[in-house]
């Protein structure tokens, strides 16, 4: 049966979202439309362009110098001046220090000698980072890497040759109707990136927005190339993970008013499905201890002991999930809770045994929602869900 399919983000828990695509394909199930958020997205893109789960399976166990290939996209982040400091926020700090008993040209020789020592100091990168391009780390890698993987091997309708292709030019060349969920910080609105909205947007660089999880990410800012949203232009607009704003919009998907068909294409006949990664359930067959967080370059500092970071992290948390969870609650019968719980959003570099209890605990997941689903039809009390389905869709795209 061919399903539209909805994939959740979740970092490096999305490889749960590969073992339950694997089974649902071996069932003999395929896909229509597409939607995804941050991991979700880049497996969205991947089916997109023809990958088979054993294919991602491979590009999930890739491996550079001896690590994970993702655990690269942890990058440092790039160098930067004395000059970078003193006409950035840290050189408005420095700058706002008045030390009164001290001459001004004595206090800017001494802003300009504190540049300079910061300039050299490696570690101050990632905060240089953090306060001016909102991310600890740069993603530089990710987008050539997946460039390479939507130019590498072939399917059915020949070699593979999408890296460099805008939406536009992907939706043509796949006849895949995909989309990317986004949030553009500067306007407070949720982006939902496909062939429609933003044509002249690089496929690779969507995904790159879709997955760039607040303040671990550089922001990326639309480029002027880019063209515009919906005919608006966004050029230097900070994008970020679409979780921001909707991890999981499956009701795009379901409702057939205008503002959301004008966004998404006219609905389907198809039912759809939902892929939904559960950090609350802790597989079966993981063993051994729960993800801890990354120290923060091999100090003593880590992220979550920080009450900043925690408040932040409090914050996004119920920014991303007070949608959802009505989303969840409403459409459960067609969501598959996938278990991800004891796993890291950012552990990219997790054993050989750990991802494959990731990947064995979406098979199954998988297998036990096929397994008990009804023998109705998936199309059943579809009437009984328009109104609320309407009602969500519209509030999600209401400022649209």
């Amino acid at each position: 049966m061919k399903y539209d399919l909805v994939f959740e983000g979740g970092g490096a828990k999305g490889g749960v979202l590969v073992g339950a695509y694997d089974l649902f394909a071996q069932q003999g199930n395929t896909h229509g439309r597409l939607m995804g958020t941050s991991a979700g997205a880049i497996t969205a893109v991947l089916l997109a362009a023809g990958y088979t789960a054993d294919e991602m399976l491979t590009t999930m166990a890739e491996r550079e110098n001896g690590q994970s290939v993702f655990n690269s996209f942890l990058a440092e982040p790039a160098s930067f001046t004395k000059e970078d400091i003193l006409t950035g926020a840290v050189g408005k700090v420095l700058e706002g220090v008045d030390f009164t008993l001290i001459p001004d040209f004595v206090e800017k020789q001494m802003d300009k000698g504190i540049a300079g020592a910061l300039v050299k100091h490696e570690k101050f990168r990632h905060v240089y980072s953090f306060i001016e391009r909102g991310g600890w780390y740069s993603a530089d890698n990710f987008v050539p890497w997946l460039e390479r993987k939507l130019d590498s091997g072939s399917w059915a309708k020949g070699q593979r040759n999408y890296g460099k292709m805008t939406l536009a030019e992907f939706y043509q060349a796949t006849e895949v109707d995909v989309s990317f969920i986004a949030s553009d910080t500067w306007s407070q609105r949720i982006l939902v990136l496909n062939h429609r909205t933003a044509p002249k947007c690089p496929v690779a660089w969507a995904v790159r927005m879709s997955m760039n999880i607040p303040l671990l990410w550089q922001e990326v800012k639309w480029q002027k190339a880019w063209g515009s949203y919906r005919n608006r232009d966004i050029s230097g607009h900070a994008i970020v993970d679409g979780g921001m704003l909707s991890n999981f919009p499956i009701e795009l998907f379901l409702s057939d008013e205008r503002p959301v068909t004008k966004v998404m294409g006219p609905k389907q006949d198809n039912p759809v499905l939902g892929f939904l990664i559960d950090d609350a359930t802790r597989p079966a067959a993981l063993s051994g201890s729960p993800f801890e967080s990354l120290d923060l370059i091999k100090s003593n500092i880590r992220p979550g002991e920080l009450q900043t970071v925690i408040r932040i992290q409090r914050l996004l948390n119920t920014m991303m999930t007070a949608h959802d969870k009505m989303v969840m609650d409403e459409f459960s019968h067609i969501v598959v809770n996938l278990p991800a719980g004891g796993f890291g959003v950012i552990e990219f570099d997790m054993s050989d045994d750990r991802r494959e209890a990731l990947v064995e605990s979406g098979r199954i997941a998988m297998r036990k929602f096929l397994e008990n689903q009804s023998n109705t039809s998936p199309f059943e009390s579809m009437n009984n869900w328009s109104e609320n389905v309407d009602r969500i869709a519209n509030k999600i795209l209401s400022d649209l």
